[in-house]
């Protein structure tokens, strides 16, 4: 396994595969309430503006198809593949009011083999659960044209949440429970230097990078590390 710079661990993709499996059913609707919400809806209001969207898009570890379900209403063609067969039965499960994006169940591997280029992709919160992090985006970029666009979300390693969580779990391990499982494959943290220094390095330099924080109030994000990075990477672009 790869173990990049930023990263707490060895990551198991197939372990995370399993486990989002048996999220499936519900996953949809973590997005109506709480800190899921308030992501789509930073993603929906200010990270989506910032890219032209349209032509043909991909939504790589797109679950039960939220976002891809925004970037068709936003006027793209989108084709969306995850690892989990339960979430893509989840995701053809929802209808859309719009156009349907189509879903596909891939992994990065298959997905590598790919031919087509496409305008953008989506890889949000998907980074951290690969043990080849760097190899995964280049295999993302592979798959777009020239100029097209990559929107990534990634964990903040300096996030306070974060190492909360991750010392709430060592504690409860003690007492033999299990808070917060998605930290048992999700292993990959980077700093906000780390995460564009990995795109950069894998062709395809970052355009904007931005912070987002499930909890802390919006004032206090200017001086409080983010639980959480989005970056708009574009290959042949000039770094940010």
């Amino acid at each position: 396994m790869t173990i990049v710079p930023g990263a707490n661990g060895s990551a198991n993709p197939a372990a995370a595969i399993a486990y989002h499996d048996t999220l499936a059913e519900g996953w949809a609707r973590r997005y109506e309430s709480g800190g899921f919400k308030r992501r789509a809806e930073f993603f929906l209001h200010e990270v989506l503006p910032r890219a032209a969207v349209g032509g043909r898009w991909l939504d790589i570890g797109c679950g039960s198809g939220v976002f891809s379900r925004m970037l068709a209403a936003a006027g793209a063609k989108v084709t969306g593949v995850d690892g989990s067969a339960a979430m893509i039965e989840a995701a053809r499960a929802i209808p859309s009011s719009g156009a349907s994006p189509r879903y596909e169940v891939e992994t990065i591997e298959t997905l590598a083999r790919a031919g087509d280029g496409y305008d953008g992709a989506l890889f949000l919160s998907v980074l951290e659960y690969l043990d080849d992090p760097k190899g995964a985006l280049a295999a993302v970029a592979e798959r777009l044209r020239p100029d097209g666009l990559l929107i990534l979300s990634a964990p903040n390693r300096r996030s306070g949440l974060r190492l909360l969580q991750r010392s709430l779990r060592a504690l409860s391990s003690i007492f033999g429970s299990r808070a917060f499982p998605y930290l048992e494959t999700s292993k990959g943290a980077w700093s906000h230097g780390e995460l564009i220094a990995l795109a950069t390095g894998a062709g395809l330099p970052c355009e904007a990078a931005l912070g987002f924080d499930p909890v802390a109030p919006r004032s206090l994000w200017p001086v409080v590390s983010p639980s959480l990075w989005f970056l708009l990477c574009r290959k042949g672009a000039a770094a940010c």
